[in-house]
């Protein structure tokens, strides 16, 4: 019996659905690397990143990932900070009041108070509030996998 070539095929167009886009590669020893998917060798999963960045806090303008050491490959542009997750994270783990908290999906931001808003970019605002928002908004992109 032939294998079918169509699911191959549809594993490469995946893959090169994601050129030029941020992702997340987890390796087979539990490391992290996130940038922008370059290009790949599709006879053996090796990944070209740009911009490249692990979990440890260091970064390459260029990384090569040999396909054997290869766990998972994640499209990660939207994955990283999700402002609704974010919000429940806060009600959770940072027990502030719901009522405080306004969520805005189109946008991807959450605002605190009148005077905190944290996104993908980070937590915006001062003072006591906003000092414990960060501390929570950093906690939340460690349980990500991502270290600052």
């Amino acid at each position: 019996m032939a294998v079918s070539p169509e699911p191959a095929r549809r594993f490469v167009s995946k893959l090169n659905s994601m050129l030029d886009r941020l992702v997340t590669v987890r390796l087979l020893n539990g490391r992290n690397y996130f940038g922008k998917l370059s290009g790949y060798d599709p006879s053996t999963y090796t990944l070209m990143l740009e911009n490249a960045k692990d979990d440890q806090g260091n970064s390459w303008p260029l990384a090569i990932i040999f396909g054997n050491n290869i766990s998972e490959l994640l499209i990660g542009e939207g994955e990283i900070f999700n402002a609704k997750e974010f919000s429940e994270f806060l009600m959770r783990f940072g027990n502030i009041e719901r009522h405080l908290i306004r969520v805005y999906d189109d946008i991807n931001v959450v605002e605190i108070g009148r005077n905190i808003k944290a996104s993908k970019d980070g937590v915006q605002g001062s003072g006591p509030l906003a000092q414990k928002i960060y501390s929570i908004y950093r906690e939340y992109l460690r349980t990500k996998g991502v270290r600052q």
